[in-house]
């Protein structure tokens, strides 16, 4: 009976010993890699260059410092609407710069009347028209900002006594204004010109008038590019 208990006993001893060197040899469990969420999809970005055209609405106030020798020095003010549409191309010369061209004609609705020296008088323009360089920056999320500048045309009228003197005035135009893209296609823009006419004189009903027109233009618009 005591040799029975001695060797369960010395099988308890070695059993104990072997069990720990053999857990030591095996290998451990790996380590759980850490959650990494996908990285996020780019925004494709807008691509200026092309072809596009579209319309313009918008204010434009001008101011018309004229004198005669019957009528003195006196000023008009032609405000009125500014309707147009418009036409142009952009090429993107590095991934933000780009340069273009752009046409636009627009009607203009711009009348004033006054009787310097009891003269009556009145002058009005009916039509505005721009051929003008665009320079731009173009940020990723489809915004750009531009400078722009070239040549005006407008038609521009005076009258009096019964009788009018009109030309098709050439002057020029600078400005800037911003324009974000709505789609692939359709971008909407805000814009600023402002006009300059020099001086013209103009003869009717016996008058004489010298004026210098300039105008401020703030409009918007939308454009569809190709």
């Amino acid at each position: 009976m005591k040799r029975l208990l001695g060797t369960l006993l010395a099988g308890v001893v070695i059993g104990g010993g072997v069990a720990p060197a053999l857990a030591a040899d095996l290998p451990e469990p790996a380590a759980p890699e850490a959650y990494s969420a996908p990285a996020p999809v780019p925004q494709e970005r807008f691509y200026w260059t092309g072809f596009y055209f579209g319309g313009t609405l918008g204010y434009g106030w001008g101011d018309r410092d004229a004198n005669g020798p019957a009528t003195g020095s006196f000023d008009l003010d032609s405000n009125g609407v500014n309707a147009g549409v418009h036409a142009g191309y952009n090429y993107m010369f590095t991934p933000n710069w780009l340069l273009g061209m752009e046409a636009d004609i627009a009607y203009t609705d711009q009348s004033d009347s006054a009787s310097p020296g009891g003269v009556g008088v009145k002058a009005t323009s009916n039509w505005l028209s721009t051929v003008r360089a665009r320079a731009g920056y173009a940020f990723d999320n489809g915004m750009m900002v531009y400078g722009t500048g070239g040549l005006a045309l407008a038609d521009r009228k005076w009258s009096g006594g019964g009788s009018d003197d009109s030309d098709v005035a050439a002057g020029w135009t600078v400005g800037g204004g911003v324009e974000t893209a709505l789609t692939d296609h359709l971008t909407a823009r805000a814009e600023y010109l402002y006009v300059d006419f020099g001086d013209e004189t103009y003869n009717f009903g016996g008058t004489s008038v010298k004026s210098d027109l300039s105008e401020h233009i703030a409009r918007v618009g939308m454009s569809y590019k190709f």
